[in-house]
């Protein structure tokens, strides 16, 4: 059986299919040519070439002298420098993100929670502690039927949080909801990601801007969630259903997000795997082992187990490298090069 070092997704920080793929042959195979990279891979020339140019300039990859340049060798890092460099690259990146905060147009959240305050009685209420407000949440979850828009300005969500809130989301998504989710770029000690890829492998949109004003649950268009003051959801949450500030609240949530992107997150599997397989194949590519993958999903390390063998029968292979190599080769096949993604978006 094929032995290989560990590789986590190097897409997680950024990093395009096609360049990933490229990085994981070179660590397991060792150092080889272009052209001996495009026919094992069954990628282009012109892919190869801006993959590896993707590596050179993050320092992952250096090329091996040869008197022949059509021969020259490519040789990549260890994951440990590579992971390092990335971490910095992220952490300036986020740096810049929030020295756009000023050019934000943004609408001020306490304005309209003023006005949720002057109301009495019938439209809004208020729940006066955390306990009380999270059983009312639950209530709200199971009961939506059609649209929740969600936006969460924080940084960093623990574990613990993200599986209370678990099944109830994996039921709403069961039922086909429409969920457009808004938040800020993670912090390193948010442990979250994992629940996000799964909610987005179910059909969930995300994105992001530097800053947003304040933390509330649109459901249905009709009842909106909303903690008293964004960083203070301790002292419990209103539950506002006069149609007229819901409207106004909804209307802040698509404006930021109509100025919101999509985050560079980490590597999508190719379609046709289910929902199950392209959230438990994420997992594994971050490193996680079957245990620590059954635990976040609330699944069984057999199911696991019995997951991935399908997958490795499906795609003809005998041990789960090889499974890896096959999935991260069809999707860098779908996917265009880095130089025509950063194209596209310019213009």
């Amino acid at each position: 059986m094929l032995h290989a070092p560990f590789v986590p997704s190097l897409m997680k920080w950024g990093v395009s299919p096609q360049a990933d793929l490229v990085y994981r042959t070179l660590i397991a195979f060792g150092p080889w040519s272009a052209d001996h990279l495009g026919r094992s891979l069954e990628m282009k020339a012109r892919q190869v070439r801006v993959a590896l140019d993707e590596l050179v300039a993050l320092g992952a990859a250096v090329s091996q002298p040869t008197d022949d340049a059509d021969l020259r060798v490519w040789a990549v890092r260890e994951p440990a420098y590579v992971l390092a460099r990335l971490r910095n690259r992220e952490r300036d990146t986020m740096l810049a993100r929030h020295r756009m905060n000023a050019r934000l147009i943004r609408v001020s959240l306490p304005s309209i929670m003023a006005d949720v305050a002057r109301f009495t009685g019938e439209g809004v209420h208020r729940f006066p502690n955390r306990a009380v407000s999270r059983l009312r949440y639950a209530e709200l979850g199971e009961a939506i039927q059609h649209e929740n828009l969600a936006m969460i300005p924080d940084p960093a969500i623990d574990n613990a949080t993200v599986k209370q809130a678990a099944p109830v989301s994996r039921r709403m998504m069961s039922r086909g909801v429409a969920v457009l989710c808004l938040g800020v770029p993670a912090s390193a000690e948010d442990e979250s990601e994992w629940f996000d890829d799964e909610m987005i492998s179910y059909g969930q949109e995300y994105r992001e801007l530097p800053e947003l004003p304040g933390k509330f649950n649109i459901i249905d268009r009709k009842t909106v969630y909303v903690p008293p003051e964004p960083t203070e959801s301790t002292r419990g949450a209103w539950e506002v259903t006069e149609p007229g500030l819901v409207a106004e609240l909804r209307a802040l949530f698509l404006h930021h997000w109509a100025q919101a992107v999509e985050p560079g997150r980490s590597w999508t599997p190719p379609p046709g795997l289910s929902p199950r397989e392209r959230i438990i194949v994420m997992l594994l590519a971050k490193g996680l082992t079957d245990t620590a993958v059954a635990s976040r999903l609330d699944l069984s390390v057999r199911t696991i187990a019995y997951t991935v063998s399908g997958l490795m029968d499906r795609y003809d292979v005998t041990n789960r490298f090889q499974l890896g190599v096959r999935l991260g080769a069809e999707a860098a096949s779908q996917a265009p090069p880095a130089d025509a993604s950063a194209q596209a978006r310019s213009e």
